[in-house]
């Protein structure tokens, strides 16, 4: 990626492959300061400049719809975060949505970036946050009652904390799980200590999500595959994990019933083709 415009197919691509795994609707991240750091002819409105027009073309050519969560990144520290914000809040409703937090945990905590947050919350953000992978569970309450978080990235180490889990289950606050990337990083060491089927039994909002595909080698497919392969979900279980992503997105109420309609269109077509083929 050399310019600004480069952004645009990046953004085409990732869709095009989104569309032919059957997926509807993404909110994707995207880390503008990873770039604008290494390369100073790219800016952080340039970027999403080119990725809304590459999402634009996507649904033109694939409907797929996409809306963009922008990750402050805590590595860079608040002041960058609070600058990227004001930044770019001119997008907010022509293809931004959010706001998301990854980095470092341990090193740079959520409460650093409360004012981000709230100053994020006033002007429209929608507000996520990586909790709970690489720090425990007082990283996730952080994330909550700091940050005012609406839903929590990963959330893979609330099991530390019985509180949090009856917290996360009684709100209903949706967690962004990503199961094959804990694998690969390593903050979880195999499938059966993975928590997701404990959490999905209690009754926690899980959802599963791809983090980074290309760099863990994964898909949104693979990792619904896996949580049937590896943790014994049934098809409905499967099915009740999609509501769960389309209750958690950050479409309006509206939206999420047309989407839920359309989901169970096309689940009952699809499944019955399966079942058929199973005879």
């Amino acid at each position: 990626i050399a310019e600004n415009k480069d952004f645009e197919e990046l953004a085409y691509q990732v869709l095009q492959s989104l569309s032919q795994q059957n997926v509807k609707y993404v909110e994707a991240f995207y880390s503008p300061r990873d770039f604008t750091f290494r390369n100073k002819k790219l800016s952080a409105c340039g970027i999403t400049e080119s990725l809304i027009k590459g999402k634009k073309k996507a649904f033109d050519d694939f409907g797929i719809r996409s809306e963009l969560v922008v990750d402050i990144v805590r590595d860079y520290g608040p002041r960058m975060g609070m600058g990227l914000i004001k930044e770019l809040s001119g997008y907010l409703g022509r293809g931004l949505i959010g706001i998301g937090l990854g980095g470092s945990e341990k090193l740079f905590p959520a409460g650093l970036f409360a004012k981000v947050y709230q100053e994020a919350r006033d002007r429209g953000f929608r507000l996520t946050a990586h909790a709970g992978e690489a720090a425990g569970a007082k990283s996730i309450w952080a994330a909550l009652e700091e940050l005012g978080a609406e839903r929590i990235g990963h959330g893979l180490r609330a099991y530390e904390d019985p509180q949090l889990i009856n917290y996360l289950g009684e709100k209903q606050i949706p967690l962004e799980m990503c199961v094959v990337s804990n694998i690969r990083t390593q903050v979880c060491k195999s499938f059966e200590e993975h928590p997701v089927r404990n959490y999905f039994k209690e009754g926690l909002m899980v959802t599963i999500n791809s983090d980074d595909p290309t760099m863990f080698d994964t898909s949104i497919t693979n990792e619904y595959l896996v949580l049937i392969q590896k943790f014994g979900f049934s098809l409905e279980e499967i099915r009740k994990i999609n509501f769960n992503s389309i209750q958690a997105s950050f479409m309006t109420d509206r939206e999420k019933d047309i989407m839920k309609e359309t989901f169970n269109q096309e689940w009952k077509e699809l499944t019955a083709e399966y079942f058929k083929k199973q005879k």
